[in-house]
């Protein structure tokens, strides 16, 4: 009988051990007009409200892109307002944080009245230099009456939960950590700077998320960009061009696995491309995104994260099938 009890324990603690996590699905939206825009696929869209800049003229904080909502948000996913705060302010540290939070708030408060708000994420890519006014900042949001009985949640980057003595750790109720943008966009090469699974590891090989202080959502990328190369220097960012123009090969010359040389001068969506010059066309395949996230699974903390697809583009969703992107999501449970 006891062996029996004994075995039954067991069962019953191995069962436990490999029991699924809850993980709930979202997306991101980064337009700066939404128009009903929705997918069966999120639980919760994270709706960036507006950005915060900084104006070196008259040396004040403002904000800017703000929301143009045209449409009701639907009732099916909880809705998170996001704000983008340029670094720059902080820098200056010239700009009073506890009016800075009030401001802040008082405009999402305007642009929320409608809408049911249990999480609040402010995203800014601080640095140990910035951390101080930004961590003040975040401190006097959380002590405004429009953040009653709701979560702050932050973005994480990569850079900073690898150094976390250098950044800190911000004072906010958990992270969200961005798992792209992790290479160098400048530098001239047949590389993927939005996702690289040997810069994912670089940045998290000693356990950086599972012993990350605060909780951490997942943020994965869904988009695309083309990158301009003059000489072999970064010339720009290319917003709409993708790989149907780039196979073109009256226009272009295919290098290596991303790499698109211009025979001829021309003009693509109102750019100047000039002969010679390079393009790298970087994407997420479904099969790297599931790397990465198979990846990431195994640093899992002790916590049910949301995972997050930037961003819900309609043009983007189309080269990616729902059971792609379930399948994803499912890595996680």
């Amino acid at each position: 009988m006891d062996k029996l009890k004994y075995l039954a324990l067991m069962l019953l603690c191995m069962a436990c051990s490999t029991s699924p996590r809850e993980i709930t699905p979202a997306f991101y939206f980064w337009k700066q007009r939404y128009q009903g825009e929705t997918t069966p696929l999120a639980k919760k869209l994270y709706v960036k409200m507006f950005d915060v800049t900084w104006d070196a003229t008259k040396h004040t904080a403002h904000p800017v892109a703000i929301l143009d909502q045209r449409a009701p948000f639907p009732d099916s996913m909880e809705i998170v307002p996001v704000v983008f705060l340029m670094n720059e302010i902080w820098q200056e540290k010239k700009e009073d944080t506890l009016l800075m939070a009030q401001r802040v708030c008082s405009l999402l408060e305007q642009l929320c009245k409608n809408t049911k708000v249990k999480e609040v994420q402010l995203d800014c890519d601080w640095t140990r230099n910035s951390k101080a006014a930004y961590f003040g900042f975040l401190r006097n949001v959380r002590q405004q009456a429009f953040m009653a009985n709701k979560q702050l949640s932050v973005t994480i980057r990569m850079h900073q939960v690898k150094y976390t003595r250098t950044n800190g750790i911000p004072p906010a109720d958990k992270g969200l950590l961005m798992c792209y943008n992790m290479g160098d966009l400048r530098k001239f090469g047949d590389h993927n700077s939005i996702l690289n699974m040997e810069e994912l590891k670089a940045y998290t090989e000693d356990d950086q998320i599972r012993h990350y202080p605060l909780s951490l959502d997942l943020a994965l990328p869904l988009f695309e960009w083309s990158v301009l190369f003059r000489n072999k220097l970064y010339a720009g960012l290319l917003r709409n061009i993708g790989s149907t123009q780039l196979e073109n090969t009256t226009l272009f010359e295919p290098q290596g696995k991303q790499l698109y040389t211009s025979l001829q001068d021309t003009t693509l969506n109102g750019y100047m491309i000039r002969r010679g010059d390079v393009i790298r066309f970087e994407t997420c395949s479904p099969d790297l995104l599931k790397k990465a996230a198979r990846y990431l699974s195994r640093q899992r903390q002790a916590y049910n994260p949301t995972v997050i697809f930037y961003h819900l583009d309609s043009l983007i969703l189309r080269k990616y099938n729902h059971h792609e992107l379930e399948t994803i999501y499912n890595i996680f449970e």
